[in-house]
């Protein structure tokens, strides 16, 4: 029956899990709650771990995995796949990892300007976590100039990113944000936001990530 029933909803709602496999399920639940091991935070000034010693009182960057072959399972079809549905369970089962935040946004990393995926999938997680913590979660800040893809580039690439590559728009000034994004590879992207943001007088006061490369 059971087999009989996950077949029927196949083919009223023609998704599977992308770690099991049930069909039926964008992501199922016991899924979820076994891709989360959170590693050591990570510094949202350098991109260093946290706590750090040249920036005691920066904010941290929190991711709910490694970046290995299991969260890869999911944020892969996410982010090349068009598995869209996939980012808001993800982004909820990650809230429970955390205390709410203390934030009146929700802020992820904008989508590539060269990116033809049509959604921004760290967008999507975001709204996961605004549903789960009640914070409102804002597709805002976008890229000033075409610039390469983040994946595939070096230590040395990924630094030499700019915070005038973002433009942070002016209505959220004076507001407390948290950054949102997919994979923190070595915090560049992240850190670079977060000066941008502060900048154009907004406040981060963290960020939160799916996965974490550490790649330093």
């Amino acid at each position: 029956m059971s087999r009989l029933l996950s077949a029927f909803l196949h083919v009223l709602w023609p998704v599977s899990c992308p770690v099991c496999g049930r069909l039926g399920e964008v992501l199922c639940a016991e899924c979820a709650a076994s891709l989360f091991a959170p590693p050591l935070p990570r510094c949202l000034r350098c991109g260093g771990l946290f706590p750090c010693p040249r920036h005691p009182n920066a904010p941290r960057i929190r991711s709910a995995s490694p970046y290995n072959e299991k969260i890869k399972s999911v944020i892969l079809p996410l982010k090349y796949g068009g598995l869209r549905a996939v980012g808001q369970p993800l982004g909820a089962a990650m809230a429970t990892l955390w205390e709410r935040p203390d934030a009146d946004l929700l802020l992820p990393v904008p989508l590539h300007r060269r990116s033809r995926r049509g959604y921004n999938q760290a967008f999507e997680i975001a709204q996961g976590l605004s549903q789960a913590w009640g914070i409102e979660a804002v597709d805002a800040v976008r890229w000033s100039r075409r610039l390469p893809h983040r994946a595939g580039l070096n230590r040395e690439e990924r630094q030499a990113l700019r915070p005038d590559a973002f433009i942070v728009p002016k209505k959220l000034r004076g507001l407390r944000v948290v950054l949102v994004d997919d994979v923190c590879t070595t915090g560049a992207t992240l850190t670079r936001l977060a000066a941008a943001c502060e900048s154009a007088g907004v406040s981060v006061v963290g960020a939160y990530t799916t996965a974490n490369s550490v790649e330093k």
